[in-house]
Formats: C-alpha cells, structure tokens, sequence
C-alpha cells in the first residue's frame, strides 16, 4: 500500500512536480532522492524522501511511505529501497535542472552487512545517470528517511 506524498507538517501534496518547483530556489542545484525501511511485524514499512537542501542551510522535505508484505531478505529490502529511489529520481529528472542525487542505504565499510550490496546498488544508480551517495555521504536515506519511518512508527495511511 502506497500514500500520497506529504509535506513533514503532514500537508498532502497532489501534484509533485509543482510542489517540488515551488520548493526550489534560483540557488538550489541539487534535488536529493533516498528511501529507508524498516520491518514492523508481518510489514516492511518504506519511506522515500525527496530533500531540497538550501545554500543558506536547512532544507525542505517531501516523503512518501508504503508498506508491504514483510521482507526477511536484506538485499531484497536493499533493492527495494533503490528501486524505489530511483523510480522518483527517473520521473522528476527531465523536469528539474538541478541535479538529480541518489542516496542509498548501503555502507561500503565491510564490517557491515549491507557492504556486500553496495557497489551493484551503486550501478544501479550510476547505470541510470545519477549521482549516487552511500553511507556516510548517504544522508537523504540513512538520516532523513530513518527519521520519517521511525517518526510514523511503521504507520502507513
């Protein structure tokens, strides 16, 4: 189950590509994509993020959740994730001249599990003519996103 995308206030956002114009300043040359999830039951929960940061700092955020049956698989979970980053990153690319940036949730440290993953999702995206960001340059997923999903405690509506 997909939402609407939503402004961090809550408000419904109905036509992304003018609320996203609206957002985006004469100094902004970036738009940064990244999607987090986290498993809650018998769900995965999953938050994509679109965030504009400013020159001047701060930013603004725009996010969509859903939900889906429970993924057990991390490189399922993973791919996911991407995919649905660059879903977003590939419908809004021709529309903006700023810089379309991928953030995915992977660590290239091979301490940790999602090591494994990171260079194939970092294709995916580089393969689709993006800019790609990973942990710990992977801010729009692993700081934003994290804060959205856990923020709505799994709650999709």
């Amino acid at each position: 189950m997909r939402t609407s995308w939503k402004t961090l206030s809550g408000a419904l956002v109905t036509d992304l590509p003018r609320a996203l114009a609206e957002l985006l300043d004469d100094g902004d040359d970036s738009v940064h994509i990244g999607t987090d999830s986290k498993n809650r039951g018998n769900w995965t929960h999953f938050v994509t993020v679109i965030a504009i940061p400013r020159s001047r700092g701060g930013g603004r955020v725009i996010y969509r959740a859903e939900r889906t049956p429970r993924m057990y698989n991390l490189a399922q979970r993973l791919i996911h994730e991407a995919q649905l980053s660059l879903e977003i990153a590939s419908e809004l690319d021709d529309q903006f001249t700023q810089d379309v940036v991928i953030h995915i949730d992977v660590n290239e440290d091979e301490r940790h599990k999602s090591s494994q993953y990171a260079r194939s999702l970092a294709g995916m995206g580089l393969g689709s003519g993006f800019q790609v960001r990973l942990k710990p340059e992977a801010w729009c997923a692993s700081h934003v996103a994290d804060h959205v999903v856990n923020e709505r405690h799994g709650r999709v509506a």
